[in-house]
C-alpha cells in the first residue's frame, strides 16, 4: 500500500507534467511587437484547479535584421535595441462547467535603442489578449496514448501605438500591430512516463484599420491571415522540468491603400525556446525560459532577437 506521504508526491509530479508541458508557450517571448511576428497563445489552466494568475518578466534584445530576401544582417557595435516586458496572465475555470475557461492577458512593455550617441526608449501598455478554451479530451482515466485536448478562441485588442502611429524615434513606442486579431487553434498535451509532450496550432484573422501618419498623410492597413505551429516536450525529474519547443510564427503581407498605396512582404520567423521549471509547491511554480531567433529559418522581413524570461505562476485548486 502506498502512504498518504508517497501518493502526495505521484500527485504532485504529475500535476506539475501537466501544467508546465506548454507554460513555457503563454511567455511573451515570441518577436518583438514591431515585425508582427507574434503568436497569441492562451494561458491555459492545465490541471484540476479553479484559477491560475502568471506574471511573466522578458528582457529581449535585438541581434540581427531579416529583410525580404536573402540572407539576415546581424547589427554591429553602437546599435542597441531592446524591451522589457512584464505581463500577467490569468485563467479561471467557470465552476458550473468545468470543461470550459477564459483567460485574460496584459502586457506592459518597455522598448529602447541606442545608436551612436543618440539613445530613446518609450514605455507603456501593450496590445491587450483574451481567450475562451474548451477541453475536448479530459484525462478521466489513464491511457497509453490518448493526450488531454483543448480548442480555444482568443482575440487580441490593439491598445498599444504600431509602426503607423508611432511617433518616437527609431519607432520605440511601437509596441503592438495595431489591429485587431480573431484567432483560434487547438492544444494537445501527453505525458508518458518522465516525459511530457505538446502540440499547438493557431491560425488568426486579422482586420483593417485606418490611421494618420506623422506627416499627416492618412492610409488604411489591410493585413491577412497568421498562425503558428508549436513542438514541444519536456524531461521531468523531481520538481523539475527541463524542456524545448520549436515554433515557426507567420503574418501575410500588409496591404496599404490612401494616400500611401504599397504591399509589405509576408513575415515568417522561428522561435526555439529552452526552458528550466521548478515546482515550489502544489500551488506554486516557477520557470527560467530562453527564446533564440536565429537558430532556425528561413526567416524573412523581421527583426531577430534573444531573449529570457522569469515567470511565476500561482494557482487555486478545485
Amino acid at each position: 500500500m502506498f502512504s498518504s506521504n508517497k501518493v502526495r508526491r505521484l500527485l504532485k509530479k504529475l500535476f506539475f507534467r501537466s501544467a508546465f508541458s506548454i507554460l513555457l508557450l503563454t511567455t511573451d517571448s515570441l518577436a518583438a511587437p514591431c515585425c508582427g511576428g507574434s503568436s497569441a497563445l492562451p494561458s491555459l489552466i492545465t490541471g484540476d484547479d479553479r484559477a491560475q494568475v502568471s506574471a511573466s518578466l522578458t528582457q529581449s534584445q535585438v541581434i540581427g535584421d531579416a529583410p525580404s530576401q536573402g540572407l539576415p544582417v546581424f547589427r554591429g557595435e553602437g546599435d542597441n535595441e531592446s524591451s522589457q516586458t512584464l505581463r500577467f496572465d490569468g485563467a479561471y475555470r467557470f465552476a458550473d462547467a468545468d470543461a470550459w475557461q477564459a483567460g485574460l492577458g496584459v502586457p506592459l512593455t518597455r522598448r529602447s535603442r541606442e545608436f551612436g550617441p543618440r539613445q530613446t526608449d518609450r514605455a507603456g501598455l501593450g496590445d491587450l489578449t483574451a481567450d475562451v478554451a474548451y477541453e475536448i479530451l479530459p484525462e478521466l482515466s489513464y491511457s497509453a496514448w490518448k493526450p488531454k485536448g483543448f480548442v480555444f478562441v482568443d482575440l487580441t485588442a490593439p491598445t498599444s501605438p504600431s509602426i503607423y502611429d508611432a511617433k518616437a524615434p527609431y519607432l520605440v513606442d511601437a509596441r503592438g500591430r495595431g489591429f485587431f486579431s480573431l484567432g483560434a487553434g487547438l492544444v494537445f498535451i501527453k505525458t508518458v512516463q518522465s516525459f511530457d509532450f505538446n502540440f499547438i496550432s493557431e491560425l488568426h484573422r486579422s482586420f483593417a484599420r485606418s490611421f494618420e501618419l506623422q506627416d499627416g498623410s492618412h492610409i488604411t492597413a489591410e493585413p491577412g491571415w497568421g498562425g503558428s505551429l508549436t513542438l514541444g516536450g519536456g524531461y521531468n525529474l523531481e520538481n523539475f522540468r527541463f524542456g524545448l519547443s520549436l515554433s515557426p510564427v507567420y503574418e501575410d503581407p500588409i496591404t496599404t491603400s490612401g494616400d500611401l498605396n504599397s504591399k509589405s512582404s509576408s513575415q515568417l520567423v522561428w522561435n526555439t525556446t529552452a526552458q528550466v521549471g521548478y515546482l515550489i509547491s502544489t500551488e506554486w511554480s516557477a520557470s527560467f525560459n530562453y527564446t533564440d531567433q536565429t537558430l532556425m529559418g528561413p526567416v524573412r522581413n523581421v527583426t531577430l532577437s534573444r531573449s529570457f524570461s522569469l515567470l511565476c505562476q500561482r494557482r487555486w485548486e478545485l
